[in-house]
């Protein structure tokens, strides 16, 4: 009769090996979500400082076509700004799916290199 052992460090890099495209996913998957919520929070600081400048203008003007001018200017700059914010969205929204179409397909390629029972 043939005696078998047991190895727990192959069966721990076997586990290792199946495991790691799930936890490479994993990890941009949260990368992923930690930019977009730094996104978020830089949109809101946008919108927040819009706000305020806005309040000063009001405060600020002697006319009404003084606080139209100075609520055009910030309406423009507040624009700029938030298609900035876009353009970084899209950037972080095209790496995100790029990341995952990497992870996918090396767990593809991977899965292929197991033996077959």
């Amino acid at each position: 009769m043939t005696q078998m052992s047991f190895d727990p460090s192959a069966a721990f890099d076997n586990l290792r090996n199946a495991w790691a495209p799930a936890l490479r996913a994993q990890k941009e998957a949260l990368q992923a979500i930690e930019n977009f919520g730094r996104l978020q929070i830089a949109l809101g600081n946008d919108y927040m400082d819009w706000t305020i400048a806005q309040a000063k203008a009001g405060f600020a003007a002697a006319t009404p076509h003084d606080l139209a001018a100075a609520q055009s200017a910030l309406a423009t700059q507040f624009g700029q700004r938030f298609n900035a914010r876009l353009q970084e969205f899209i950037k972080l929204a095209t790496d995100a799916q790029a990341a995952l179409n990497r992870s996918l397909a090396e767990a593809t390629a991977q899965a292929g290199n197991y033996p077959k029972s």
